[in-house]
Formats: C-alpha cells, structure tokens, sequence
C-alpha cells in the first residue's frame, strides 16, 4: 500500500526536528501554528492546527490545514528562520478589519478598472488618428508589392528608390 497525504507529513519527525526557539516565536504569531516535517519533498511546512493552540505536540485531524511550504524561490530547501516569521506575520489578515480589507479589495479593483480603460481610450485614439491622417492625405496606403521597400518585379534602381520612398 502506497503511503497516505499525512504519511508523508509529520510533526514529530525522528530526524528532523524544528528549531524550538523558531516553534516558540511562531507560537508568538500563533498558538495554532506548528512546523510540519515533509519528507517527500525535503521541506518544512506551517500549518494551522484549530483547536489546538494549547498543545505542545499537535495532532493531525481533518482541521488542519496548510499556511506555506518553506523554499527557496528555486523551490528547494531552506531552514527556518526570522524572514519566515516575518511573511507569516505580514500575510496575517487578523490585524485588519472587515472594512479595511473590503476597501482595499475596491481600490485594486477601481485600478483594474482604471487601467482596462485607460488601454481602451489609447486604443481608440489611436486609431481615430491613424484614420484621420489617412484622410488628410498625411498617409498614404502602400500596395503590398511595395511593403518592406522591396519592389518585387523591378530593377534593383527601382527597389533603391522605392526603399528611399518606404522610409520617408
């Protein structure tokens, strides 16, 4: 039988153990967090245990869920440490209200927004331009034997003269 999800995910690890000065501070953040030992993949993970903030050893049950995977951006290992602490700590959403995080949410909204339109209004100036000068007589439409100032039945006189034109 091949090994479970939890299987390869344990919080007391015969080999690998999780600094207990680094446990103590992520209890600091959180008293539900834990260092979760992966083996299957060489790296430590935090995971939030509900109801068990109280418990020094925390059990898996169906509670439990994943937080973040501690790994290079290469994705390979890396150790414990205060940069750790400092993204769970930057990441946490407790220390802002509803309101706040509703009116954060508007503004990237209102942004995306902005921005869609912003394209939309570039788009259309542009073309109303190039329709407008081709009106004018400010452009004139090149037959496609003559794009890329290459004439292709022609002396070679021609072609420099038509290359000289095209780059005008």
């Amino acid at each position: 039988m091949l090994p479970g999800f939890w299987d390869y995910r344990r919080t007391i690890d015969g080999i690998m153990v999780a600094d207990l000065g680094f446990k103590k501070q992520l209890w600091m953040l959180d008293k539900e967090l834990d260092v979760v030992w992966d083996w299957g993949s060489c790296k430590w993970e935090i995971w939030k245990f509900p109801g068990q903030g109280g418990k020094k050893v925390k059990k898996v049950d169906r509670k439990a869920f994943h937080i973040m995977t501690v790994q290079t951006k290469d994705k390979k290992f890396k150790e414990l440490g205060a940069d750790v602490l400092l993204k769970l700590q930057a990441g946490d959403t407790r220390k802002f209200g509803v309101k706040q995080l509703f009116d954060y949410f508007e503004k990237m909204d209102d942004n995306i927004q902005r921005a869609k339109r912003k394209e939309l209004v570039s788009a259309i100036e542009a073309r109303t331009k190039e329709a407008m000068w081709y009106t004018a007589g400010l452009r004139v439409q090149v037959p496609r034997r003559f794009q890329d100032g290459i004439l292709l039945n022609g002396s070679s006189q021609e072609q420099k003269v038509i290359g000289v034109l095209g780059n005008a």
